[in-house]
């Protein structure tokens, strides 16, 4: 029996914060490219000494020429880049962890029990991991601590986080919260969305059958009664007030998101506006060697690349590898 949208509010202001967080996102990449683009479009770079030249102590040096607008576009690329720069090896350290994670599951040997694999662990533990494929995880230690009934609800809380893919999108709001550090109100949102999440996946458990209230109740305390100091699991007061039957009441950030679409809309509209009237030069001949166009130079740029490259495969490797 389907369940009303309106009976599940935590999951209806989940999708809605999921669907904001993906927009400003989209908006804050776009842009990031599209000022790069400008940077290309309106800076003319030529091995040879073309900008403007100065002579000191006999040495003909070079340096760029531009105007206000071109260092305007300047500026925004470098934030551009650093946006560019930071989502992708955000994305690269969490496939790392992704992997490494799922090769420390594997070489436990989990077995399958009611929907979900089983990893021996003495902690009482239940959590859905997998970007690609999410799957249930529960460990012994929560086989023998829970009654049949709050074992059950306990697998439904994660089945609704592996079938809503929240392992993956959490993992978004996470790059985005970093990569967008100059969007106001970036982190909030992703601390929103993950206690959205929790709490949706709360309401799946209730919806599935109303006596879960109980068990899960008796669940979530038997967990912190059994968290060991390192690794401590707390009560959360809103995911307990929903179980007593209150549901918190939680209001979509108009505010937070108005305020970043203005300031991804304000950087769009300066990068438009000084891009066009933006005009520099630069060579890519060095000060000492601008008598003639520097072959060497261009050639360091694959190879610089390549060096950054290597350097990311190795850092992949060795976060595998641990």
């Amino acid at each position: 029996m389907a369940v009303p949208a309106s009976a599940q509010p935590a999951t209806v202001a989940a999708v809605r914060l999921s669907r904001a967080g993906a927009l400003l996102g989209a908006l804050g990449l776009t842009s990031s490219g599209f000022v790069i683009w400008r940077l290309i479009e309106t800076w003319h770079v030529t091995p040879a000494a073309a900008s403007h030249r100065v002579s000191v102590l006999g040495q003909q040096l070079t340096y760029p020429a531009a105007n206000l607008g071109a260092v305007v576009v300047v500026a925004l690329a470098l934030v551009g880049i650093a946006v560019i720069a930071l989502a992708v090896s955000g994305a690269a350290r969490e496939l790392a962890a992704d992997r490494r994670l799922g090769r420390r599951l594997r070489a436990r040997s989990p077995r399958r029990h009611a929907g979900a694999l089983v990893i021996e662990d003495a902690r009482p533990r239940a959590f859905c991991a997998g970007l690609v494929r999410p799957r249930v995880y529960v460990s012994s230690g929560a086989l023998g601590l829970l009654d049949d009934a709050a074992l059950r609800a306990v697998l439904e809380h994660e089945l609704a986080h592996a079938r809503r893919r929240d392992p993956l999108r959490l993992a978004c709001g996470r790059i985005l919260a970093q990569a967008l550090f100059y969007v106001p109100g970036m982190d909030e949102l992703h601390r929103s969305q993950l206690a959205l999440a929790e709490l949706s996946a709360d309401e799946c458990a209730l919806a599935a059958a109303p006596r879960n209230r109980a068990a899960l109740a008796r669940a979530m305390l038997s967990f912190a009664e059994h968290s060991r100091p390192e690794d401590p699991t707390g009560l959360d007061p809103e995911r307990v007030d929903q179980l007593l039957g209150d549901p918190p009441g939680w209001r979509f950030p108009l505010l937070v998101l108005a305020l970043a679409l203005c300031v991804l809309g304000l950087l769009a509209a300066v990068g438009v506006l000084a891009g066009r009237i933006a005009a520099g030069s630069a060579t890519l001949a060095p000060p000492f060697l601008s008598r003639q166009p520097c072959v060497a130079m261009l050639a360091t740029i694959p190879a610089l690349l390549g060096f950054v490259m290597l350097g990311l495969r190795r850092r992949m490797a060795d976060d595998g590898a641990s």
